[in-house]
């Protein structure tokens, strides 16, 4: 005798949740279909002028080894070392190296003078002495700018920890932001592969600064189809709300 009831009962809860699908369903469609359609800005000349190429094209990797490590790792222990030596001979002081390039290999540039090329992003760390300054050499830095009005995706943001003593630490105009590409520098320093005063990590210590770009604010186009939907949206919501509260008070 229940059976017929709770055919009945179920029956529009299945309704509600198909329409909850269904809704949310549209909504998903909808953001994919306005972000498919937002304008988009041309990012050809956001490209960074006066940028020396690097020094080294390859990437070779070397891994870290200590006294502990087994025996079995002899051939990539050689293989490792013989990387690293290879940089080594083939390195010009003073040449240009990617934030990559030296993570993959740090003891092959360890105490080594370089060029390094990048955006200053985030906030300047104020030290007695200079300041410590997040620099990017990603192609968001050098090419696109940031990824706002523009789909020019190119992986992730790469860079390096830089110290940069207080004379050079003072000519930072503006760290980049979401929407605002800060100051793009040449920097020559020293590559250390543990630095004591950033926690054994792995530092550019700057000895000069010069500024390839000024700070770029980026402008994204309006999308007036998305203010349009984000009105009726917004009406259709405080309409719903008024007959929710005036259905509570009947």
């Amino acid at each position: 005798m229940n059976g017929p009831r709770h055919e009945r009962r179920r029956a529009p809860t299945r309704r509600l949740l198909l329409g909850v699908v269904v809704v949310l369903a549209a909504l998903l469609g909808g953001v994919v279909w306005l972000e498919a359609v937002h304008p988009q800005l041309d990012p050809t000349d956001n490209a960074v002028p006066g940028v020396p190429p690097l020094a080294l094209e390859d990437e070779p990797t070397c891994r870290r080894f200590v006294d502990e490590t087994p025996i079995v790792d002899i051939r990539e222990r050689l293989a490792s070392e013989a990387a690293r030596d290879r940089i080594r001979e083939g390195f010009p002081s003073g040449g240009r190296i990617s934030s990559t390039q030296v993570f993959l290999c740090p003891s092959a540039y360890d105490g080594t003078e370089v060029t390094y090329v990048g955006e200053v992003v985030g906030e300047l760390l104020p030290r007695d002495g200079g300041a410590w300054a997040q620099v990017n050499d990603d192609d968001y830095a050098l090419l696109t700018g940031p990824l706002v009005g523009h789909r020019e995706r190119a992986g992730f943001n790469t860079g390096l920890s830089v110290w940069l003593p207080e004379d050079l630490a003072e000519r930072v105009e503006r760290p980049g932001r979401p929407a605002l590409r800060g100051d793009v520098v040449l920097l020559r320093g020293t590559i250390l592969r543990a630095d004591p005063d950033d926690g054994g990590g792995i530092t550019l210590r700057a000895t000069e600064l010069e500024t390839l770009a000024p700070p770029l604010e980026i402008d994204p186009p309006l999308h007036v189809l998305q203010v349009v939907v984000a009105g009726m949206l917004s009406v259709l919501a405080l309409a719903a709300t008024l007959w929710a509260g005036r259905a509570r008070r009947r």
